[in-house]
């Protein structure tokens, strides 16, 4: 029996299990997916996320395949320069911002732990957690089947199942009256339109907001992020439209329609790209400040199960990350041989506050960029959010503040647990 089931073999899932075996702790992935499953567009890595990369030693062989940059341009809708803010930076954090194609990164977060032959099980959705005891915890699939294992680690999304055994009454994922977009397109595929622009680049339009952003090492393949205002609707009826391409299409060609004031690059990008390579993101939020854990601490949350996010911020990989490092460090403290297993509440319930104290502030964070790329009611409102835009990058500095958020170190959880639950009798005995 593995000391740890691992619900999700999404990116929080296969790092916790990276950073388990890196401590000597054994466990087990259940993934509700075929292993062919292949995961859609792009993902933009902070210095936060790199971190965690490299702590696991993958961010070697990530960054090649990716596009790194350090700062991005912020438009407005007619393609003139607001601001450049730095998402990374060599000098401030030693990692700068990475695009990489999602595929990329979780096929090798695989690669290496089938390398280090910690098991992944496809196909095993979970259909609930049945019962913990002070012991354990026993997880259900809708196979049939069952495990049961010291720790259960809900990472399988915001539309978590190990979630309801954690929070039985707890709010639902809200909806943020937002979607966004993605495409896939190579500039050079475009030589009768102007691409000269700034790269990376944000565009606050009176519309919307679209951000372009090289995904590949060269700069040629981009990914865009159209967001734009839609009406809630029930999840069955996302999934029908994220697989109904050439409405995603005709949704992007009618918002940024061909002779609208939008830079020519953008406008072709809409109507030019191949409509297999389009993908939809409702924007949903869940709060982070209900609880991570059981009552008996035995069945624990990490990433979006417990704190999903819109991607207006760019943190929610890298806080999903960070969960799974500083976890790992807290359950190391905890099989630690001098631990004393009552302190064990007292001890998730330390790593749980670390985390939404954080988790919280970077929830703020995003929803304030969110605010942002919202349609603007005149020309005043617009010209008001690009002014705003510019004094206060003007004002703060390209660094936007973020210091504190791009600088963590998943480390710094085993200050937050100290000495808690070691018991010194033993070790004087020793």
């Amino acid at each position: 029996m593995a000391q740890v089931a691992i619900i999700g073999g999404g990116l929080s899932g296969l790092t916790l299990a990276l950073y388990l075996h890196k401590s000597g702790i054994s466990s087990a992935v259940y993934e509700a997916r075929p292993k062919d499953f292949v995961s859609g567009g792009n993902i933009a890595l902070s210095p936060n996320a790199l971190r965690v990369l490299d702590h696991i030693g993958v961010y070697d062989t990530l960054r090649p395949q990716g596009f790194a940059f350090e700062s991005v341009a912020f438009l407005n809708g007619r393609g003139g320069l607001l601001a450049k803010v730095l998402n990374g930076s060599y000098e401030e954090y030693n990692y700068p911002a990475l695009r990489i194609r999602r595929t990329v990164l979780r096929g090798e977060l695989i690669r290496q732990l089938e390398l280090l032959g910690v098991p992944i099980h496809y196909e095993k959705k979970c259909s609930a957690v049945r019962e913990e005891t002070d012991i354990s915890a026993t997880v259900d699939f809708e196979d049939g089947g069952s495990v049961t294992a010291e720790f259960i680690i809900g990472a399988d999304g915001i539309h978590s199942r190990v979630r309801s055994f954690v929070r039985p009454h707890g709010s639902q994922p809200v909806f943020q009256g937002l979607a966004g977009i993605s495409g896939t397109f190579k500039l050079s595929d475009l030589p009768d339109v102007d691409t000269d622009m700034h790269y990376p680049c944000m565009l606050f339009g009176g519309n919307g907001s679209f951000a372009v952003m090289p995904a590949s090492a060269d700069g040629d393949e981009v990914s865009y992020f159209a967001t734009f205002e839609v009406e809630e609707r029930p999840r069955e009826e996302w999934t029908a439209l994220d697989a109904d391409k050439e409405t995603l299409a005709k949704m992007i060609k009618e918002r940024f329609p061909i002779d609208s004031s939008w830079p020519e690059v953008v406008r072709a990008l809409c109507h030019r790209t191949p409509t297999e390579t389009l993908t939809l993101w409702p924007f949903y939020l869940l709060s982070a400040k209900e609880s991570w854990s059981s009552p008996s601490r035995r069945v624990l949350l990490i990433g979006d199960a417990t704190h999903g996010m819109p991607p207006t911020g760019g943190q929610g990989g890298a806080t999903s990350f960070e969960d799974a490092e500083t976890l790992a460090y807290t359950l190391a403290h905890i099989k630690a041989p001098l631990f004393n297993d009552n302190a064990r509440p007292q001890v998730i319930q330390a790593w749980e506050d670390h985390r939404k104290d954080r988790v919280s502030k970077i929830v703020e964070f995003t929803t304030q960029n969110g605010d942002l790329r919202k349609t603007s009611t005149s020309f005043i409102h617009q010209w008001i959010k690009e002014m705003t835009i510019w004094a206060y990058i003007k004002m703060v500095g390209p660094h936007m503040g973020c210091k504190w958020m791009y600088s963590y170190h998943g480390e710094s959880v085993r200050a937050v647990l100290g000495r808690l639950g070691i018991d010194e009798s033993k070790a004087k005995a020793q």
